[in-house]
């Protein structure tokens, strides 16, 4: 490992110019003379403002909400949901990389799994949060460890206002689904609360076609979750508030055989219990923000079948305090320190492997005063039992002109660290791994027109990937070892177009994307690799959707077409699944009367019965529908 002093040094000097500086001890006359500016407390938004950001359009997760967050992530142009079907495990790769490089974060707190250093988007449902957004390019300066391809950002958005609501939502349709969900708020100014519950089932017995081309029912397929999600924000005075968070969720799924099996009696139990405590001070200058969160996880597997039985359990616990200095107006500057302890408890570990995970990360953010100019330097270093891991800079710009035009760039270092697996499962772990690393640019370019009933957006956008000692488990001596082998060079681009027209007392919109991802393997330590030159495996080159929709007054009608192109499932690219092309209709009705709100609202997926998969031997449902309603009371003083 590197020596820590080479990369520490620069980064610890600017925090510790940063936290000499607290804002509570500023005296008031260092803030008599100069007005009172916006200072963001949390690098969850406006750190990263040369990065491609979208955030799912409201409307559309009001159709997703009883579903997770796997379904709202494939209509996304630039990234892979490998979707293994039936509420089975989905995972997300963003630009080519690997479903460990993209973050998933809760408030801006991790959920990656510690022994599999990714997240399963099939056990987040939708429901549970107000806001979700897809940063596409690396983030390790500001969110360490996994945030090398992008990053996933999920949160909530309290009442402030006095009042309260009361909102069920439910869902039915083909194959035994029914999701549910309920939700009261209440708010004020001195303390805000929300509570969801939320129930989801299905018996997942549709109709395939097995390698013989004989049609089956897929046997074995059924799931059930459940969630509760509180949320409590107490504000002691204009300056000061406090966060309690708790979320607890279970999730038990039967997992059916593959095309290739004649049967499968396996079945998986998913369990987590996340708290978190944070503490927020605003002032004229400065902000600060406190957290610290504990979350535990357990997953049992047991296939009689097989004779495989496990019972995995892990702990971390997440300390963390960042603060924002405004030095002067257009300048910002912020420093945070960070502890992670992680450790996993499994009947196949030897031992209890633990971790512990300090870091230090800075950033010094301008915009000028016409503000067309936005720019944010940012580094961070971390340090994994002791040793350092090389210091990750980061380079953010982003430029305005007038309401229509905008462009965007972006380069970092990035980072993932070897997962629990990788370091410690029994007689085939390797604890000499290096972390995954490299360096990525991309660049986005926006622009805006209306003319008459017409309104318009268009961005293109490119990206280039590079990453160094890409871990894999190869075959040796009988058994599959992880190795650092390959270098991985990711590189393309996407374009989105939107346009709006009104028609009378109703709006017609079109939206379109496509992406284009080359994602190679470029260099191998193993002699005649011959993956050397080809794409990555469950990376299709060629990706986009378009949908087309109507509003009016509460009625609303939409279709949306998604499609891929040929997905390689050999790394020799010897084999692939065909391309695919879905389509899926939606209709809703929405009315309001007094305190009272509700919608109703009908959906079928893949209307046209498209025979296809995200994962080899892994089908998906053909048609089938969902039927919805949405009810909602609200009272505000």
């Amino acid at each position: 490992m590197a020596d820590p002093r080479r990369y520490s040094l620069p980064c610890i000097l600017f925090c510790a110019m940063l936290l000499s500086l607290p804002g509570h001890l500023i005296s008031q006359a260092d803030t008599i003379d100069i007005p009172e500016v916006t200072v963001t407390a949390s690098r969850v938004n406006g750190w990263q403002p040369g990065q491609d950001q979208r955030s799912i359009d409201s409307l559309q997760l009001s159709f997703l909400k009883t579903e997770n967050l796997s379904e709202a992530l494939r209509r996304q142009g630039g990234i892979y949901v490998r979707d293994y079907g039936a509420g089975n495990i989905a995972t997300a790769a963003v630009r080519g990389t690997a479903a460990g490089h993209t973050a998933v974060l809760w408030n801006g707190l991790p959920l990656q799994d510690p022994m599999l250093g990714l997240s399963d988007l099939s056990i987040l449902p939708l429901f549970l949060f107000d806001e979700a957004r897809l940063a596409l390019g690396g983030g390790s300066s500001l969110w360490g460890s996994g945030a090398l391809g992008g990053a996933i950002h999920l949160g909530s958005r309290l009442e402030q206002k006095g009042g309260g609501s009361l909102s069920y939502q439910g869902e039915g349709g083909s194959f035994g689904y029914l999701g549910q969900g309920l939700r009261l708020n209440c708010g004020g100014s001195r303390f805000s609360n929300s509570t969801k519950l939320f129930l989801q089932s299905a018996d997942n017995d549709y109709p395939y076609q097995d390698i013989f081309g004989a049609e089956r029912r897929l046997p074995h397929a059924g799931n059930r979750q459940m969630g509760a999600l509180q949320e409590n924000i107490f504000r002691f005075s204009r300056r000061h508030q406090v966060g309690v968070y708790l979320w607890a969720h279970r999730a038990g799924r039967d997992i059916p055989p593959s095309r290739v099996q004649p049967a499968s009696q396996a079945h998986q139990e998913d369990e987590a219990l996340r708290a978190a405590l944070d503490w927020k001070w605003a002032g004229a200058r400065s902000s600060w923000i406190t957290r610290l969160a504990a979350f535990r996880n357990r997953l049992r597997y047991d296939d009689p079948l097989t004779n495989t039985h496990s019972d995995s359990r892990t702990r971390s616990v997440l300390a963390e305090a960042e603060g924002t200095r405004n030095l002067f107006p257009g300048l910002d500057v912020k420093g945070g320190l960070q502890f992670n302890y992680l450790e996993a408890r499994s009947d196949v570990y030897p031992g209890l492997p633990r971790q512990g995970r300090w870091a230090v990360f800075s950033a010094l953010r301008w915009e000028n005063p016409g503000r067309q100019w936005l720019a944010v330097i940012s580094g961070r270093q971390e340090w994994v039992d002791g040793k350092a891991i090389p210091f990750t800079p980061s380079l953010s710009l982003r430029w305005k002109k007038g309401m229509g035009f905008e462009a965007g760039l972006s380069a970092s270092r990035n980072y993932r660290l070897p997962t629990f697996n990788d370091l410690y499962w029994p007689n085939v772990g390797n604890p000499n791994l290096r972390p995954e690393e490299g360096w990525n640019q991309s660049l986005y370019l926006k622009m805006g027109k209306q003319w008459g009933a017409w309104k318009g957006q268009a961005q293109l956008s490119g990206f280039n990937y590079n990453v160094e000692d890409w871990i894999m488990w190869l075959p040796e001596g009988g058994l599959f070892r992880p190795e650092n082998v390959r270098q991985v060079w990711s590189r393309g681009g996407s374009a989105q177009l939107r346009l709006v027209r009104q028609l009378g007392r109703g709006r017609l919109t079109a939206e379109g994307n496509y992406s284009y991802t080359r994602s190679t393997n470029e260099r191998s330590r193993r002699a005649s690799d011959p993956a050397v030159g080809q794409q990555l495996i469950y990376v299709p080159l060629h990706q986009g959707s378009a949908s087309l929709s109507w509003q009016r007054g509460g009625w609303y009608l939409s279709y949306l077409q998604e499609w891929a192109g040929r997905t390689y499932i050999l790394s020799d690219n010897s084999e692939a699944l065909p391309g695919f092309s879905v389509g899926a209709l939606r209709l809703s009705r929405g009315w309001s009367w007094k305190l009272f709100s509700g919608r109703v609202y009908v959906k079928v997926e893949n209307l046209w019965g498209e025979n296809y998969e995200l994962v080899a031997n892994r089908p998906l449902p053909g048609r089938y529908y969902r039927v919805g309603i949405n009810l909602e009371w609200n009272k505000t003083h």
